[in-house]
């Protein structure tokens, strides 16, 4: 075989072998997405968080990105109640006022959880005005948990980041609901 041909053949399989290949980053954001978060507090929280869930693609309307929504706050959520439960229970002496803040935040974190639990049964029954309800409640309760923490210090610290975070999902996932249910 001409060494012209080898050439041609030697590129042509490759080419070939690189078609059965998946096209990397091919994700194309959905235009929902991109119009709903420019409607939030936290948009680029709302971008990232939501953009790295794969049911977003399909997404066809706002409902869906804020059913997505309370489901990405809820995880965080529970992330976060695992942290508080296992600092308390790890056998690591706390501080007696760090151990009685992690007691009320787990209060705090079963009482969301349920709330967030509760906003995803009646978002699909598509009641947006209840949604709202429902998370506005779980925005409070983290609230309550981070005014009892010391942002700069310690386990405090942690926690105190993580459920600011859990605010943060939990008020996209509200302000995606207030587009449903305006007022």
């Amino acid at each position: 075989m001409k060494p012209i041909a080898k050439n041609v053949a030697l590129a042509l399989s490759f080419f070939i072998c690189l078609s059965f290949f998946p096209i990397i980053n091919t994700a194309v954001t959905n235009p929902l997405l991109t119009e709903t978060c420019q409607k939030v507090k936290n948009k680029d929280l709302c971008t990232s968080s939501l953009g790295a869930e794969h049911a977003t693609q399909d997404a066809k309307d706002v409902a869906a990105l804020a059913l997505i929504a309370i489901n990405v706050a809820s995880n965080h959520g529970v992330n976060a109640s695992v942290y508080i439960k296992k600092q308390l229970l790890d056998g690591k002496i706390l501080e007696p006022t760090t151990e009685q803040n992690f007691e009320d935040c787990s209060e705090n974190f079963d009482d969301a959880m349920q709330e967030l639990d509760d906003a995803l049964a009646v978002t699909l029954s598509r009641d947006f005005k209840q949604v709202k309800i429902e998370l506005e409640s779980a925005i409070d309760d983290a609230d309550t948990c981070i005014s009892v923490l010391n942002p700069k210090a310690g386990k405090d610290k942690e926690l105190y980041e993580k459920t600011n975070h859990f605010r943060q999902l939990v008020s996209n996932a509200y302000d995606i609901a207030n587009i449903l249910a305006p007022k």
